[in-house]
Order: C-alpha cells, then structure tokens, then sequence
C-alpha cells in the first residue's frame, strides 16, 4: 500500500509538473500578478504553459526511449538523465521567451528563466553524481513562495506550510521506491530552494 502511495505522490509531483503548479499560484495568489487577466486569457496560457513544459518534452524523451537512448521512461540512472534534462532545458528556454512576450506580470517569465538555470545546473550536476529532480523542483517552488513573501511582504505562511507539507511526502516517495539516496533528496531540496529563494527575493 505505502509503495502505491509512494508511486502516485511521485506522479502527481512529478518535475515536469512543477510549471503549471507554479503558473496557477501566481494566478490565483495575489492579483498583483494578473490584474485583468480574462478567464480565457488564463486557460490559454495554462494550455501553452502544458505543451511547453510537460507534453513536447514528454514526446522528445519517449522518441529518446525509442531511440534506445534512455533505458528507461522512469530515467532511474544517471547516465540516462543526460539527453532529458538538456531537452527540458531547452524548452523551458522557450517557454520563458514565449512568457516573455506576453503582457502579463513579469514573475510568470522570470520563473521559466529561473527553471531553465535549475534544469542547467542539474545536467552539470547529473555529469557528477544522481541528485533527485523531482526535490529540485520541489524546492524550486517552497523558494519561490518564500522568495516572493519576503521580497513583497506578502503573507504566505500556509502556503510555505502546504510547499513544505509536499516536499516531506514527496521525499519519503522517493525514498520509499528506492529511487534516491537521503542524500540525494535533501540535496536535491536545498539547491532548487536555495536558488529560487535567491532568485525571487532579488526580483
């Protein structure tokens, strides 16, 4: 039972996930973010923000496992992690070029530019030693909320709560499915926190 749990946690935090949780935080936090912003306005961008971020890297890394290039879909080992992140790099690349042009709140855009140094810095990284994408991500979100809160003075106490509630049951995930090293996943953690904290408190 506690190893399906573990699966469904790691789907539903899954790192090419981490974007569209972003976006709809930003959209629906504050108003500061998206004064005026049409219902439409916000599907459509939320579509952009899926094709982008999570279904064009998909079908790239699926072509990868046909290509025999990755072993696996689950990118279980380092080696194989190499070619996938490079991929999703670049289309967060372009997902921030594509924001950048839109007139909305330049945070939208400046978070894509961000996810696009982590994702560099976890392909560096990969080249060395495994390090847990998924708390990457993780903690590129609780730095972002925290990042924002102190930068804005923004009250997010429950959402740093919520941010740190998903990052425990999404490491025990990964530890529980024998994925990740502890310290894989706190390394993993405190880089993409450290980074987008830095990030969004300079903005």
């Amino acid at each position: 039972m506690e190893t399906k749990l573990a699966r469904v946690i790691s789907y539903l935090f899954h790192p090419l996930l981490i974007p569209l949780y972003i976006l709809l935080f930003l959209l629906n936090v504050n108003t500061f973010f998206s004064p005026g912003l049409a219902f439409s306005f916000k599907l459509t961008l939320l579509g952009v923000i899926c094709l982008t971020t999570i279904l064009f890297p998909l079908l790239f890394i699926f072509l990868l496992y046909k290509k025999k290039l990755v072993r696996s879909l689950f990118l279980e080992s380092r080696e194989e992690r190499i070619y996938p992140i490079l991929i999703i790099a670049i289309f967060y690349y372009l997902t921030y070029y594509l924001m950048k042009g839109i007139r909305i709140s330049p945070v939208f855009s400046y978070y894509m530019l961000g996810a696009t140094f982590l994702a560099i810095l976890a392909l560096i990284i990969t080249f060395y030693r495994k390090i847990s994408l998924h708390m990457l991500g993780i903690g590129g979100m609780s730095g972002v909320i925290l990042g924002l809160a102190f930068n804005l003075s923004l009250n997010m106490v429950y959402f740093l709560l919520l941010a740190i509630f998903v990052s425990g049951i999404t490491g025990f995930a990964r530890l529980k499915l024998n994925s990740h090293k502890p310290s894989e996943i706190y390394s993993g953690f405190l880089v993409g926190a450290a980074i987008m904290f830095f990030l969004f408190f300079l903005v």
